[in-house]
């Protein structure tokens, strides 16, 4: 059955994959940063709703740049793997029982707690994404240098978009 909200996150993907593959890859500074900014659809999911659709979710977002970046499944991997660390990094960063996730909302977030929880997330993201883009601990400088870079500019938007488009009390 495809409901109205499922459809809207469909579409929802499909914008940020686009945006994803056409414009913000093609922004990267000295080859060391990208902005990967189709990681605010994870961020910002309901953490109440469904979790194997969400799971479903972040599996299509992830392959649909892959598919466009010929990337081989690393942002799959990436983005499946924050989805499924979601809703541990909220009980962690909020204190919230698992039991009090399902009457959770990202408003109940402090600054603090969502300035903590963003860079948790990204920097999970973009560790996966560089680590297994190079499968090797032989150059792990540069995989750090890469993910803090990227990490940056990935927040940068984010916060902004937050800024810019998120109804007050959504925040």
């Amino acid at each position: 059955m495809l409901t109205l909200r499922l459809l809207g996150n469909i579409i929802l993907i499909i914008i940020l994959v686009l945006l994803q593959s056409f414009l913000f890859s093609k922004l990267n500074f000295n080859q060391i940063a990208t902005p990967y900014i189709y990681v605010l659809f994870i961020l910002l999911y309901p953490a109440n709703q469904n979790r194997y659709l969400f799971l479903i979710l972040c599996f299509l977002l992830g392959w649909g740049v892959d598919i466009f970046e010929d990337t081989g499944g690393i942002h799959a991997f990436a983005c499946l793997t924050i989805g499924f660390l979601s809703k541990y990094i909220i009980r962690m960063v909020s204190g919230t029982k698992f039991f009090e996730l399902e009457e959770f909302r990202y408003s109940d977030f402090s600054v603090g707690q969502w300035i903590i929880y963003t860079f948790l997330m990204v920097f999970i993201h973009h560790f996966l994404l560089f680590f297994v883009e190079s499968l090797s601990f032989a150059n792990f400088g540069g995989i750090m240098i890469r993910t803090i870079s990227s990490v940056g500019f990935t927040l940068l938007f984010a916060y902004f978009y937050l800024i810019l488009f998120r109804k007050r009390a959504e925040r």
